[in-house]
């Protein structure tokens, strides 16, 4: 078997859901439902146990071996909350897109971490679960920086430049730190919008753009996360 780990499992979740893990990774595009030649998505996880308590959803660490300790991702006050360990990401593997489409969702983090920890989304995840996992995140922190990475395998790079400062990044208020992350993938541009404002683009072959999309969340962080949505209506 090879060696991957997603995040969500303890040694109590079967065999048969990291196949069925593995298979959903495998089966493309395809809507959630039948198996049938190796398609389709994996069905809806158990609402129970594993840290992860939203159906359908899946982790990853990003180290093997990471612990678990004070994992918690569930539905609150009508969007997603999650309490992280280690450093992962977490995805719904229907949420998937090729270009045009926009990705959206706001972060509020209510109490600041003890440094600037790292959150926000990933778009173009391929094969999440296994060894060659690829993906490209867009993420900010405390500090008011943001930074554009790609993860392909265990080693990532910086898309272009490293982290800066931008004053659209909204500072702690009385709520906490609040912003809303997009990014708009065209068919030639991606755009990269905090609270409404472009602070970056890129073309698209430079990043990953077509495959899943979701949640990529620091080590020990608490954020709660509204509006999380794909747009496929450009």
């Amino acid at each position: 078997m090879k060696k991957w780990i997603v995040s969500a499992l303890t040694l109590a979740l079967s065999l048969t859901l990291l196949a069925d893990l593995a298979e959903a990774q495998r089966g493309g595009r395809g809507g959630r439902g039948g198996r049938g030649g190796g398609r389709g998505f994996a069905a809806p996880r158990p609402v129970a146990g594993h840290g992860i308590e939203v159906g359908g959803w899946w982790g990853r660490t990003d180290r093997p071996g990471d612990s678990l300790d004070g994992l918690k991702f569930v539905e609150m006050n009508g969007g997603l909350h999650a309490t992280t360990g280690p450093n992962m990401i977490l995805w719904d593997p229907d949420r998937v897109a090729e270009p045009p489409y926009t990705v959206r969702a706001t972060f509020t983090v209510p109490k600041p971490p003890s440094h600037p920890v790292a959150y926000g989304i990933f778009i173009g995840g391929q094969n999440l679960a296994e060894d060659n996992q690829q993906y490209t995140y867009f993420i900010i922190r405390e500090n008011n920086q943001f930074l554009i990475k790609k993860r392909t395998g265990a080693t990532t790079s910086n898309v272009a430049g490293d982290w800066a400062a931008h004053p659209s990044i909204m500072a702690r208020g009385a709520e906490g730190q609040k912003n809303e992350l997009s990014i708009q993938v065209g068919a030639a541009q991606a755009s990269f919008m905090i609270n409404g404002m472009q602070i970056a683009t890129h073309p698209v072959s430079a990043i990953d753009a077509a495959g899943v999309i979701g949640l990529r969340i620091g080590h020990v962080l608490d954020v709660q996360i509204d509006g999380f949505e794909v747009d496929t209506g450009q």
